[in-house]
């Protein structure tokens, strides 16, 4: 028995942009300190990962752990 795969368009992905829109809506409903525009100056995981520790007054190492938790590999 073969099975034929449906083909996917690049119009049925989601862009880059609607994945980083949707990754930083999630990064607002985890941490609902920061302000769009915090979320919005991210640079990258690393930035995140030391602006939890500042807003949430965790440790760096703590900080890392729910950062790298949240993401699943996926990045700012």
């Amino acid at each position: 028995m073969v099975t034929k795969l449906a083909s996917v368009t690049s119009g049925d992905l989601p862009s880059s942009a609607d994945t980083r829109r949707a990754l930083r809506a999630s990064v607002k409903a985890r941490w609902s300190k920061f302000t769009d525009f915090e979320i919005g100056a991210l640079a990258d995981n690393a930035d995140l990962i030391n602006q939890v520790a500042i807003k949430y007054g965790l440790e760096l190492t703590r900080a890392k752990v729910e950062v790298a938790d949240f993401l699943k590999g996926r990045k700012i």
